[in-house]
C-alpha cells in the first residue's frame, strides 16, 4: 500500500496538472473576485454581481475535474498504464490510492480557490470603496473569507471523484475532461433543482439539513450564510428552479461514487 500511495505522489508531482492547474484555478477566481467587487462600486445589477461571485468559485470545480481525471485517464492516454502495473502490481492499492489523493488534492484545491476568490473580493471592495463600509450597498459586503472554505472544497471533492470515474470509465481523455467539466459545472445544478422539485419532501429535508449546518456553533465560522457551496440559488435565471446547495453537492457526490465503483471494477478487470 505504502509503494502505491509513494508511486502515486511522485507521478502526479510530475503531471503538469499537478504543478498548474490548482494555481492556476485560484488566480482565475481571485480576479473574478476582484471583478464581482469592481461590478458592485460599478453600481452594476443583482444579477451581474452574482453571477461574477458565482463564477468565482467554478474554477474549483473545473480544476477538480482536471485533477480526478488526471489520476486515472492519464496513464491510458499515454500508454502508460502497463508501466504503473509493473511498478505496483496491486490495482487494488493503486485504486485506493488514486481516490485517497484525489479527495486530498482536490480538497485543498477548492479550499485554495475559495480563499483567493473571497480574499479578491473583499480586498477590491476596500478598495473601491476606501475602506468606508458605511458605503458599500446593502447586502454586497464581502463575507468572512474562511466561510467559503468547507463549502467549496466538499463540492471540489465531489467534483473530483466525479473526474476520476470519468478517467476510468472513458477511452477519450480530453474530449471527456470537457464533458465533465461541463456537467459538473451546468449540468449538476439544473438537474438538482429538476429532482427538488419534482421531490418537494427532498427539497424540504435538504433545506433544513442546510439551515442545520448553519446553526451548528463549530460549523457556523466555515459557511457561508447564503451559500453553502459553489451553488447559490439564484434569481437571475441562469438556473430556471434554483436548487438547494447541498442537494447539488449531493446529487455529484453520488453520480462521483457509482462511477468510482465501476470504473475501479473495470479497473480490475481491464
Amino acid at each position: 500500500m505504502i509503494a502505491a500511495f509513494r508511486y502515486e505522489l511522485r507521478r502526479w508531482a510530475s503531471l503538469r496538472a499537478g504543478r498548474r492547474v490548482p494555481g492556476g484555478a485560484a488566480v482565475i477566481a481571485g480576479v473574478l473576485g476582484v471583478s464581482a467587487a469592481l461590478a458592485v462600486s460599478a453600481g452594476a445589477s443583482e444579477a451581474v454581481v452574482a453571477l461574477f461571485r458565482l463564477a468565482g468559485t467554478l474554477p474549483a470545480l473545473g480544476a477538480a475535474v482536471l485533477i480526478g481525471a488526471a489520476a486515472s485517464g492519464h496513464e491510458r492516454h499515454h500508454g502508460m498504464r502497463y508501466v504503473t502495473l509493473a511498478v505496483v502490481p496491486r490495482r487494488a492499492w493503486l485504486a485506493l490510492a488514486k481516490t485517497t489523493l484525489t479527495v486530498l488534492f482536490s480538497a485543498i484545491t477548492g479550499a485554495l480557490v475559495a480563499l483567493s476568490a473571497a480574499l479578491g473580493y473583499a480586498l477590491a471592495l476596500a478598495w473601491a470603496y476606501a475602506g468606508d463600509r458605511t458605503l458599500i450597498p446593502d447586502g454586497a459586503a464581502a463575507d468572512p473569507v474562511l466561510q467559503g472554505v468547507a463549502p467549496t472544497a466538499a463540492a471540489a471533492t465531489a467534483a473530483g471523484l466525479f473526474g476520476l470515474a470519468v478517467g476510468w470509465l472513458t477511452a477519450w481523455y480530453r474530449t471527456s475532461v470537457v464533458v465533465a467539466v461541463a456537467v459538473v459545472a451546468l449540468g449538476t445544478p439544473l438537474a438538482a433543482g429538476r429532482l427538488v422539485a419534482a421531490l418537494p419532501g427532498i427539497a424540504d429535508a435538504f433545506g433544513n439539513a442546510e439551515q442545520s449546518l448553519r446553526d451548528t456553533p463549530v460549523l457556523s465560522a466555515l459557511l457561508n450564510p447564503r451559500v453553502l457551496t459553489a451553488w447559490p440559488p439564484l434569481k437571475s435565471g441562469v438556473h430556471p428552479i434554483p436548487p438547494t446547495s447541498l442537494a447539488a453537492t449531493t446529487l455529484l457526490a453520488a453520480v462521483a461514487l457509482l462511477g468510482i465503483v465501476a470504473g475501479a471494477v473495470k479497473w480490475q478487470r481491464g
